[in-house]
């Protein structure tokens, strides 16, 4: 996906669209690092790029079951399997660091990131309201007496999503200098800095 989202008509599309084009931009400072570079600490915090993607992994993945399911109660049951879907053992905040190769780190991530185009096939086919309430899940970070509904979910995914991208992106400029649209420029397999930016 490019650096920027693609046109939107809908809420619920514009939701998906930059959940996914921020999912991307995410994966995408991984790109071309070690193992030791992804799981390297180069700023004062404990976040690494291994880290970040881990976190953002198990974060998507159990949000995105309750757009899916709106009447879906999540338990401690559910969070196990998850991670067994995920590849994960463990519970993961950015700084600690799964026992994976950032290539399995990667794949995690994506099977998280399939989750988004199910929940958008699921909210288009059975025509979701974004305004459904959702069953609280029993996290003890999350407000007491706080309703909840699909459109909080999205909107949270889109922030949650957002602020690790912004954190990867400065540990990914602290490693070896490479900036967001130099690294969608690779991935695209174009030059950097473009032939047109030459003056």
């Amino acid at each position: 996906m490019p650096f920027f989202a693609p046109s939107v008509t809908t809420e619920a599309d514009a939701q998906f669209s930059f959940l996914e084009q921020q999912c991307s931009q995410l994966k995408i400072t991984a790109l071309g690092l070690t193992d030791e570079q992804a799981r390297s600490t180069p700023t004062v915090s404990g976040l690494s790029i291994s880290g970040l993607l881990t976190h953002a992994a198990q974060v998507l993945f159990s949000w995105i079951q309750q757009v899916r399911d709106p009447s879906l109660e999540v338990t401690a049951n559910d969070y196990a399997d998850y991670n067994r879907r995920l590849g994960l053992d463990g519970m993961f905040d950015g700084s600690v660091l799964p026992d994976l190769d950032i290539a399995d780190v990667v794949t995690a991530f994506e099977t998280a990131m399939t989750e988004i185009d199910v929940a958008r096939r699921a909210v288009e086919e059975n025509g979701t309201d974004l305004s459904t309430v959702v069953p609280m899940p029993h996290n003890p970070w999350m407000p007491k007496d706080f309703i909840m509904n699909v459109r909080w979910i999205l909107g949270h995914l889109n922030t949650e999503i957002a602020r690790h991208v912004g954190h990867a992106d400065i540990i990914r400029e602290s490693i070896d200098g490479a900036i967001a649209y130099q690294l969608n420029a690779q991935a695209e397999g174009q030059p950097w800095p473009p032939e047109e930016w030459a003056s």
